[in-house]
């Protein structure tokens, strides 16, 4: 058992560098900049499924034994992050912090959504973005797929709220939250 934990350790340690270099840059808070920690709300349309035990009715269609239900996912208490990524013209880093997107998900992930536009007025938008899971890498099957969405600002002019939309994957997708107070 011991060479067998060596072993797995050893891995781990020779696949670092290639893991890390995987990696997105990090970004980072800058000021006047709709960047900061959020707070709110992910909905995955269809994201969840359980199996019939019986012969039922659900949301008024019939479904036999073993028949597949799907319906939407709702995870509360999502924290994110919006990072402005240095050096790039309103290019910035989103991370849903320990976010799952199913009711079978058997664990939580950080989820980077990397160089993601973000215009003066708070216009959210990406295409075609390949997503990172922690030190885990790319997930390709997740690519994210017609993200749009809004920074709203407040009277003041700072950020407020974010509202966004994409197909990460085959799935329709949903975060809505609002930045937390520093204070």
């Amino acid at each position: 058992m011991r060479k067998i934990t060596s072993a797995v350790y050893a891995l781990i340690i020779a696949l670092s560098p290639t893991v890390t270099s995987c990696s997105p840059k990090q970004g980072l808070f800058e000021e006047d900049t709709p960047t900061g920690r959020i707070l709110g709300t992910v909905m995955v349309i269809n994201g969840s499924y359980d199996i019939a035990d019986k012969d039922t009715v659900f949301e008024g269609k019939r479904y036999a034994k073993g028949d597949t239900l799907f319906y939407d996912y709702i995870g509360n208490n999502i924290e994110a992050e919006i990072n402005k990524l240095p050096n790039e013209n309103d290019l910035y880093n989103i991370v849903l912090f320990r976010i799952c997107f199913s009711n079978h998900m058997p664990v939580t992930i950080d989820m980077t959504i990397p160089r993601v536009s973000i215009d003066t007025h708070g216009v959210v938008e990406g295409d075609s973005i390949v997503p990172y899971a922690g030190i885990l890498g790319e997930y390709p099957r997740y690519t994210i797929r017609n993200l749009r969405g809004k920074v709203i600002y407040d009277a003041a002019g700072n950020p407020a709220a974010l509202n966004i939309d994409m197909r990460c994957g085959r799935y329709q997708t949903n975060y809505q939250g609002t930045y937390k107070s520093d204070k």
